[in-house]
């Protein structure tokens, strides 16, 4: 008889400085278990290509072939130019982790988040604000996030690939 899962009491941190944002979305890499979704004006600010992140996001991906990774950026020069590693594990696993470039309505969008399985969140409310909030294991407060993100998405093209075309 399989037991039933524990029962994870909901915690929210409120984050005062860029800094917690960051930490808050290492923690997030490290309780994903099916899908990574990241909205962000261009990933800058959260040290996605070190090598430390890139391995885990590598051993994520590698952990199962459902497990997938969803980036959604304003921009995508940060991405292109200064994220070599983030490309190249593009380049390994092109099916699993997608990067796209809003347009239309989402492009305005100002805030930023990354949201783990649905049930784990780090926000800021406006982006160049330092202010945000940690979610652990709330799947209730993260629904609308969601549903935030799959409108941006629909909103949003393919942008950055591993492969390099031209003369």
């Amino acid at each position: 008889m399989a037991e039933a899962p524990a029962t994870v009491t909901p915690e929210r941190t409120l984050l005062q400085a860029r800094s917690d944002y960051q930490r808050g979305f290492g923690g997030l890499l490290g309780l994903v278990r099916r899908e990574l979704r990241i909205f962000d004006p261009d990933l800058s600010e959260l040290d996605i290509n070190s090598a430390e992140r890139v391995e885990t996001l590598a051993r994520f991906l590698r952990a199962g072939p459902d497990r997938r990774i969803f980036i959604a950026l304003h921009g995508v020069d940060y991405v292109r130019t200064r994220c070599p590693r983030l490309i190249t594990l593009l380049g390994i696993h092109a099916s699993s982790l997608l990067i796209y470039q809003t347009i239309g309505d989402a492009a305005k969008v100002q805030d930023c988040f990354v949201l783990a399985d649905g049930d784990h969140l780090v926000r800021r409310p406006v982006t160049v604000q330092p202010r945000g909030v940690l979610v652990i294991g709330d799947p209730k407060e993260c629904q609308p996030m969601r549903e935030r993100f799959d409108e941006i998405w629909e909103s949003s093209i393919p942008a950055v690939s591993a492969n390099t075309t031209g003369l």
